[in-house]
């Protein structure tokens, strides 16, 4: 019988044999050692299996079944080679099996080298039971049949790494254009359960509680299976690992950074918890694979589920999960350094989230933007919220589930309410202008441009009422591309707006170069909450005049008290937007609100604290412009030395009524001073060192910083 481990012929040597293995003539060669096989079959399967065992890759396959399926294997080996050997087999039949088995064995996890041996070791077990001489002729087309046979497995080893490469070149492309983690795991999922090797995929994370969440999934019977995995506390995998639901292959997997294999799910005791809804579900192995960058915590859990023992543990198999670990890892860690890490949201969750944004449940709510100069309302900024149940829910809750797609979604439908929405207020002599969050992915993707065209034109929207709001991301550089892409927009007649300026990811050479005409300061910077008032208040005025000085009018938003009203405006802002003017509302709510709102916020205070921080904020911009100048900084000193030592600023110093001094216009630099200090402010001594500072030492001085901070303490604790 010739040598399978011999065979090395192509596939013209493979069709030249056909005619001599196989048909009518061939059949009845075969007749009767295919009776001889039947009555030897058990034999010959039962001491393969036996010496195959003793192979390392095959022994850990084989010492993981159960007696059941070590059986059930050892009935398809027989049957297999009763087929192998049958008078009827034709060349097609016998490929179409061969290949079947071959892929078999490669989703197993059979090395290459051990299938050779195993069929070396086949064959030395017939030729063992079965006496030759009879069947010489037949045994020896056997052999050739066997060698064939390992040519078509070999065949669909290579499909099946081919496909691997394939998937992988693909998720290359997904791990570095993916916009959001959402975008990435849904991908993900996508494609590898469209994967020959993968019977099931999912990703999922620990939420707060530590209990894991799996949050996209794909392929086969996986839906069912996670959702029965996620509705009972006794199947929730977790992260402890004193509880039996943290001892499976994602809880170890999360704790370790490592990836954890079940070779065979029916005899693994770690998946007792889920042993039964697995094999209903038809998985036998699996691999719960870490997505983390080498030397960093793991991210998310990539796992996969095959219809076959193995544990995806074959030396291409193990390359396929190192690459697929590395992409996945890199491609969350780009995206959480611009996207921030989300909150894990539970898979059922997330697409009844999905469902709904599709839906009537999508809300846009309207907060007011007040124009300081007027003290009316211009414009509202429309704001997406999705209602779940008796759940209004915000977008910090529901964006985290959405992929791009669904963010072009939410636009188009955002946008179309909130113009037809303009339009009824139109007709109730309400008359706002409207903004629109305008997602950075906008700039790259021509549907948002098509869409913004076609809601102006089908709701009689002039443009220049329609605000567009562009978030500044790390991803948005000033590119020709970029810029093209706004100037599209500004040739359309809207209004274009960077939003949260000072967030992080904006930068002066792109504020210059963007061509928008509004930007918002980022709440984060205008939140008191411990924050120092005063260096809110200086954030905020070298903002709003960097924004001036570039042809740009300026926001305030997030501005959560009434009391910094007053001292935005004295520090220049066009426009402020948040709480303390009022919450995003429903559109009914929002012509009861402009009817009777006050036109002057209630509890303002003009000479409260902040007040007097912007003021002296101003009169220290003065102060660094005079320093710059010796001339009026000696007129100043001149002026400050004539008076009494307790009398300087306003009506603490008096000079004569015939001297020049009381029509100069540096005089007012010291009376205007002295509106800064709180009411009641007793101690001279603190004044008159302030002004000796400021105009002996200069701004910069330590002195001046001294003084400074007493007089600003003194505001506070006076105006509290």
């Amino acid at each position: 019988m010739a040598n399978p481990a011999q065979s090395s012929g192509g596939s013209n040597h493979l069709m030249d044999d056909e005619a001599d293995l196989y048909g009518p003539e061939r059949g009845f060669v075969f007749t009767s050692l295919f009776s001889a096989l039947t009555d030897h079959a058990a034999d010959i399967v039962d001491a393969f299996y036996l010496k195959l065992a003793a192979l390392p890759r095959s022994q850990a396959i084989l010492d993981a079944l159960s007696p059941a399926e070590l059986a059930h294997l050892k009935a398809k080996q027989r049957e297999t080679l009763l087929k192998m050997a049958s008078p009827d087999l034709t060349a097609q039949a016998h490929r179409e099996m061969a290949l079947r088995v071959g892929r078999v064995h490669a989703i197993v996890g059979l090395d290459r080298e051990e299938l050779v041996r195993s069929r070396i070791i086949l064959s030395a077990e017939i030729r063992r039971c079965i006496d030759p001489a009879p069947y010489n002729e037949a045994l020896s087309l056997l052999g050739r049949r066997l060698t064939r046979d390992l040519a078509f497995q070999t065949e669909a080893y290579q499909q099946i790494q081919a496909s691997r490469q394939q998937v992988l070149m693909s998720l290359t492309r997904v791990a570095w254009e993916a916009e959001t983690y959402t975008d990435l795991i849904s991908l993900t999922v996508n494609l590898l359960g469209r994967h020959e090797e993968v019977a099931g995929c999912s990703v999922g994370r620990p939420d707060s509680q530590g209990v894991f969440r799996f949050e996209s999934a794909s392929g086969g019977a996986i839906r069912t299976y996670v959702s029965h995995v996620e509705a009972g506390a006794e199947y929730q995998i977790t992260t402890d690992p004193l509880q039996p639901q943290g001892q499976g292959p994602a809880g170890r997997a999360w704790r370790s950074g490592e990836v954890h294999r079940v070779i065979d799910i029916a005899t693994d005791p770690s998946m007792k918890p889920w042993r039964e809804r697995a094999g209903i579900a038809g998985f036998r192995s699996s691999i719960a694979i870490p997505l983390r960058q080498p030397g960093r915590t793991a991210k998310a859990i990539l796992s996969l589920y095959s219809a076959y023992p193995g544990g995806y543990s074959s030396e291409d198999q193990s390359a396929f999960v190192a690459m697929l670990q590395s992409l996945l890892g890199l491609a969350i860690d780009r995206i959480e350094n611009f996207e921030g890490r989300t909150r894990t949201v539970p898979y059922t969750q997330r697409q009844r989230w999905t469902e709904l944004l599709h839906s009537e449940a999508l809300l846009m709510y309207y907060q007011p933007l007040l124009d300081l100069g007027t003290g009316e309302v211009t414009k509202i900024e429309a704001l997406a919220r999705l209602r779940d149940g008796d759940r209004i829910l915000s977008p910090a809750a529901f964006f985290p589930v959405l992929s791009s797609n669904d963010f072009f979604d939410l636009y188009v439908s955002g946008l179309n309410q909130a113009l037809a929405q303009r339009n009824a207020w139109l007709r109730d002599d309400i008359d706002l202008a409207v903004s629109v969050n305008l997602p950075p992915a906008a700039l790259s993707d021509a549907r948002y441009f098509t869409a913004t065209q076609h809601a102006l034109a089908q709701h009689g929207c002039p443009p220049h009422v329609l605000t567009l709001e562009v978030l500044e991301t790390d991803d948005l550089p000033a590119s020709n591309d970029i810029l093209q892409a706004l100037n599209r927009f500004k040739a359309l007649g809207v209004i274009l707006a960077e939003d949260d300026l000072g967030s992080g990811h904006s930068s002066l050479n792109r504020l210059r170069q963007l061509p928008f005409d509004w930007i918002k300061i980022d709440r984060n910077i205008t939140n008191l909450a411990d924050q120092d008032a005063n260096s809110v208040l200086r954030f905020i005025y070298q903002l709003t005049r960097l924004g001036h000085s570039l042809g740009k009018s300026v926001v305030v938003e997030g501005i959560e008290h009434v009391d910094l009203l007053d001292a935005i405006g004295i520090l220049g802002a066009d426009a402020v937007q948040g709480y303390a003017i009022a919450a995003p509302m429903p559109a009914e709510r929002l012509a009861g609100w402009l009817a009777t709102r006050p036109r002057a916020p209630q509890g303002l205070k003009r000479n409260g604290a902040f007040v007097k921080l912007a003021q002296l904020l101003i009169w220290e911009e003065r102060l660094h412009l005079v320093s710059e100048d010796r001339h009026a900084l000696t007129r100043l000193a001149d002026i400050n030395n004539m008076a009494p030592v307790a009398n300087v600023g306003g009506a603490l110093w008096q000079a004569p009524l015939a001297s020049a001094c009381q029509i100069c216009p540096f005089s007012t630099f010291f009376s205007d001073i002295d509106s800064i200090f709180p009411a009641g402010f007793a101690d001279e001594s603190a004044k008159r060192a302030f002004i000796d500072a400021a105009i002996n030492g200069g701004p910069r001085s330590e002195g001046y910083l001294l003084a400074r901070e007493a007089v600003v303490e003194a505001i506070l604790s006076t105006s509290a």
